[in-house]
């Protein structure tokens, strides 16, 4: 029985065929270490303690890694605490304490960045989230004397600020007002000022 000739459109339909399945194995990321870490990457990050403590350090910890590892790969932390709230480093791994000075719950995050100009490729890799104890707020002086408000301040964790004077015969020596107001949440040690009542200047009188 004769052979069958192959035609050149059949040759050529064979080819292109093994060029695409070579192509769909090998990712488009191949032959850019740059992309490829970005691509690969995994990590992690923890913050300690957990829960944070309002007005305290906690500290973040984070490790990174990912394949080809190149300069043009670097780490964005952002949350709060850093400084700059968005920080850039080095893939790898390392740590850095983050000032607590917000209440409620807060978040961090891990994202790879490949910064090469031909990809600007970016990734989220990890977040870790921990709610806020400890949140202090502003005591209510309105009423005290100066020894009072500023007895109340330092067993809520404040200092006594400013202290100015305003006319009002019905608070004599009594706190009529105070900045920051009561209940507001404020940092420990912060100080707060107050406004006593006094006697108008003479010849003036109370009522």
């Amino acid at each position: 029985m004769p052979r069958l000739a192959r035609s050149p459109k059949a040759v050529v339909l064979v080819v292109a065929a093994l060029v695409a399945t070579a192509f769909a194995v090998t990712p488009a990321y191949a032959d850019d270490p740059g992309l490829n870490c970005a691509v690969t990457a995994t990590a992690s990050i923890t913050v300690t303690p957990n829960p944070v403590v309002y007005g305290q350090n906690a500290l973040l910890q984070w490790s990174a890694d990912c394949v080809s590892n190149t300069p043009e790969d670097v780490l964005v932390l952002s949350g709060p605490g850093l400084t700059p709230s968005t920080a850039v480093f080095p893939v790898g791994g390392g740590s850095q304490p983050v000032f607590i000075s917000q209440p409620g719950t807060l978040t961090w995050g891990v994202t790879v960045v490949d910064t090469s100009s031909d990809t600007g490729y970016s990734r989220a890799l990890a977040s870790t989230s921990a709610s806020v104890t400890g949140v202090t707020t502003v005591p209510n002086l309105l009423g005290d004397t100066q020894a009072q408000a500023s007895a109340a301040l330092s067993a809520a964790g404040y200092v006594l600020g400013g202290v100015g004077t305003v006319v009002d015969c019905n608070n004599i020596n009594r706190v009529t007002s105070q900045n920051p107001s009561a209940g507001t949440v404020l940092l420990p040690h912060s100080s707060v000022s107050i406004t006593l009542g006094r006697k108008p200047t003479p010849p003036a009188q109370c009522p």
